[in-house]
C-alpha cells in the first residue's frame, strides 16, 4: 500500500471502531520495529479479529473480500493451477471470470506478485482479498497436505515404477537423493500438521488405490486431504519413518515398533510408531505424546471436589494395589504419573515397569520390558522387589503370572499402581478373578479401582445455549424433572475448532474403594453388575453419573458423554431381581 493509502486505512479502522486509539498505537509500534503490515500485526497481536481487520482493508484497497471457509470452490479449477504455485505464491484459485483467473491472496496491491504469477500460469489473474490464515487452510483440504512436495516429485520424473515387487518397494526411492530430501519434507510436515492441529495419533493406511492419512483429535478421527498421488510414494514414506524410529527398513513382513523425539517451538513430544504389515503396506500408527500434557498434576486431570478427596485418599494407603482401567486413549497413564508425582519424593523409592517408558521422570527408576529376551512384567516385578521399593508401577496386568506377582507386591507391604483394560471400575476385580487369582487375595490386596474416560470440552468460541430433546435425559438415565432445572450447552462450530464444536478433553472418573461389603462380594465371586451396584449404594458415582455432572456444568455435551460411557454402565437394571438377591 502507498502511504495515504496506509493513513486512509488506520483511520478507517477507529472510525467503525475495529480498533481503538491506544491499540493502533501499538500495532504500528510492533510495525515499525518489525517491519511487518499493519493488518497482519494487528491479526498476530489479537488486537482485532482477522476478519474484521480484512473488512476494513477491502474497503479501503476497493476491492472485494472473501471468506474462503464459507465458500465450495470448484475441483477443476483447482486441479487446473499446480500446487507448487500455490505454495510458493501464497494464493489460492477461487474462481475464473471473463478469462481472467480470480485468486485470493493478502495483499491485491503486490503488482510484483501478481505479474510474476501471470507469466508463471500463463493467464490474467483478477486479485481478491482474504486472511493468510484462511488462505493456508484452503490450500491444505482442497489440495492436501504436502501437495507441492508430491508434485515436484512427479513432475522431476521420481514416479516409482509400476513393475517393481513388493520386497524390494520399500527402499526403491530412498535411492534417488532429491526424492529422499522430499520425502524427507513431506513427512515432517505430516507430523508438523498432526501436532499443531493438537491431534493424539497420526494414522498412514495403504488401500489398493490409494493411501489414506488420518488425524485422532479429542477422540475422534479425521480424515486429513492429502495427494491422490501419495499411495506411489507409500513405501517411501513408511521407510523415512522407520529410519527415524531406528527400525528396521528391510522388514517388512512383520510388526515393528519405535519410538522418535520431536521438537517444535521449545516444545518436546515423543511419537510413539507403530507398524503393521497389511496386503497394499505397511500401516502406520504414529501416538503424539506433550511432555507437558504428561506431566499434569492430579489437581489439573479433572477429578471433582468429591472424587479427588478419595482418589487422594486411595493413594496415601502405605500399600495394597490401585487399578486404573478404561480404554487405550483414555489417559491412564496420565493419571498413574500424576499420582506417582504427588508422591515421589526423597523418602519414598518409586521404581516403575513399563512397556514402553512414555516419560523419564526425575527421582523415579525406570525400566522397560523387552519381550524378545525374556524379560516381561511378571519378571521385572520379582527383580524390583529385591530393591526395596515403596511404591511400584506395572504398566499393565496382562495375565496371571504378572497379576500375582502384582498381589504378592501389595500383601508384602508395597504400594501398587497398575492399569487393566476393562470397561469400568468393578469389572477390574472380576477381570483378575477371570485371569486365575483366587478371590480372597483380590479381596486382601486391591485397594481401590478407578475407571476413566475422556470426553470433549465444548469450544468456548462457539458455545451456545439449547434445548435437548427428552430422548437424550432418558438415554443419560436423567428424569425430566430433573432435566428441566438445568441449562445446556453445544458447539455451534466454528474455524477455532474446525467446525466440530469441540476443543479440548477432560476426564470423567468412576472410584470404586475397595470397602468391606465390596471385599465380601468378591469373595464370594459376584457378577460385575452385582459390586456395580453395591458400590453404588456406598456412594460410587458411575463414569455416566460423572459426566452428567459436566453436562451440567456446561462443559460437555450428551452425546460425547453417551459416546465414550458404555451401555453397561446401566446394566444393572437388566439383573433378574431373584439372582440379584442370592447374589447378595
Amino acid at each position: 500500500m502507498t502511504a495515504p493509502e496506509r493513513e486512509a486505512f488506520a483511520r478507517m479502522l477507529v472510525e467503525r471502531e475495529t480498533i481503538t486509539e491506544d491499540s493502533l498505537k501499538q500495532a504500528r509500534e510492533e510495525e515499525s520495529r518489525t517491519g511487518g503490515r499493519l493488518e497482519e500485526v494487528i491479526v498476530r497481536l489479537g488486537l482485532a479479529r482477522a476478519e474484521s481487520v480484512y473488512e476494513v482493508l477491502a474497503d479501503c484497497l476497493g476491492v472485494p473480500y472473501l471468506r474462503l471457509s464459507s465458500r465450495r470452490l470448484d475441483a477443476e479449477l483447482i486441479s487446473s493451477v499446480p500446487a507448487r504455485f500455490v505454495v510458493h505464491y501464497n494464493f489460492m484459485p477461487v474462481d475464473e471470470q471473463d478469462g481472467s483467473l480470480v485468486i485470493a491472496v493478502t495483499n491485491p496491491r503486490d503488482t510484483h506478485l501478481l505479474d510474476e504469477l501471470q507469466l508463471a500460469l500463463k493467464r490474467r489473474v483478477k486479485p481478491v482479498l482474504a486472511t493468510a490464515e484462511e488462505i493456508a487452510q484452503a490450500t491444505k483440504q482442497y489440495y492436501g497436505i504436502g501437495a507441492d512436495t508430491v508434485e515436484r516429485m512427479l513432475s522431476n520424473g521420481d514416479r516409482p515404477s509400476q513393475t517393481v515387487d513388493l520386497e524390494s518397494r520399500a527402499s526403491e526411492v530412498l535411492d534417488d537423493k532429491t526424492v529422499d530430501a522430499s520425502i524427507i519434507k513431506f513427512v515432517n510436515e505430516i507430523i508438523l500438521d498432526a501436532i499443531k492441529m493438537d491431534a493424539t495419533d497420526i494414522h498412514i493406511e495403504p488401500f489398493e488405490k490409494r493411501s489414506r492419512v488420518r488425524y485422532r483429535i479429542d477422540g475422534v478421527l479425521h480424515e486429513v486431504s492429502v495427494p491422490q498421488s501419495i499411495k506411489e510414494f507409500h513405501a517411501s514414506i513408511v521407510s523415512r519413518i522407520k529410519i527415524l524410529a531406528n527400525l528396521n527398513i528391510a522388514e517388512r513382513r512383520l510388526p515393528q515398533d519405535g519410538k522418535i523425539r520431536a521438537t517444535l517451538g521449545g516444545h518436546e513430544f515423543d511419537l510413539r510408531v507403530s507398524i503393521l504389515p497389511t496386503p497394499h503396506g505397511e500401516a502406520v500408527n504414529i501416538r503424539v505424546l506433550s511432555r507437558e500434557t504428561m506431566f499434569l498434576t492430579l489437581t489439573q486431570l479433572g477429578f471433582s471436589d468429591r472424587d479427588q478427596t478419595v482418589f487422594e485418599d486411595l493413594i496415601s494407603k502405605p500399600h495394597g494395589i490401585v487399578l486404573v482401567t478404561g480404554p487405550t486413549g483414555s489417559g491412564k497413564t496420565t493419571t498413574l504419573y500424576a499420582s506417582l508425582a504427588k508422591l515421589n519424593s526423597a523418602e519414598r523409592k518409586v521404581i516403575t515397569i513399563e512397556d514402553p517408558i512414555e516419560y523419564q521422570r526425575e527421582g523415579m527408576v525406570q525400566m522397560e520390558v523387552q519381550p524378545r529376551i525374556g524379560f516381561d512384567f511378571a519378571r521385572g516385578l520379582r527383580s524390583i522387589l529385591r530393591h526395596d521399593p515403596d511404591i511400584i508401577l506395572v504398566g499393565e496386568i496382562r495375565d496371571f503370572e504378572t497379576a500375582e506377582s502384582a498381589i504378592r507386591a501389595a500383601l508384602t507391604g508395597h504400594l501398587v499402581f497398575s492399569t487393566l483394560h476393562t470397561n469400568d471400575a468393578a469389572g477390574a476385580i472380576t477381570r483378575l478373578i477371570d485371569m486365575g487369582v483366587e478371590p480372597f487375595l483380590v479381596a486382601s490386596s486391591v485397594i481401590g479401582c478407578v475407571a476413566q474416560r475422556l470426553v470433549r470440552l465444548i469450544c468456548p468460541k462457539c458455545k451456545e445455549e439449547f434445548v435437548p430433546e427428552p430422548r437424550m435425559f432418558k438415554e443419560m438415565g436423567v428424569s425430566p424433572e430433573e432435566g428441566a432445572r438445568h441449562t445446556y450447552y453445544r458447539g455451534a462450530g466454528c474455524e477455532e475448532c474446525k467446525h466440530t464444536g469441540y476443543r479440548g478433553r477432560i476426564a470423567v472418573y468412576e472410584i470404586l474403594p475397595m470397602s468391606t461389603p465390596i471385599r465380601e462380594l468378591t469373595v464370594e465371586r459376584a457378577a460385575t453388575n452385582v459390586i456395580r451396584r453395591k458400590g453404588q449404594s456406598l456412594g460410587t458415582r458411575l463414569l455416566r453419573d460423572d459426566g452428567w455432572e459436566r453436562v451440567k456444568a456446561g462443559m460437555t455435551t450428551f452425546e460425547d458423554v453417551l459416546r465414550v460411557c458404555m451401555e453397561e454402565d446401566f446394566l444393572d437394571d437388566l439383573i433378574a431381581p431373584e439372582a440379584e438377591d442370592a447374589a447378595v
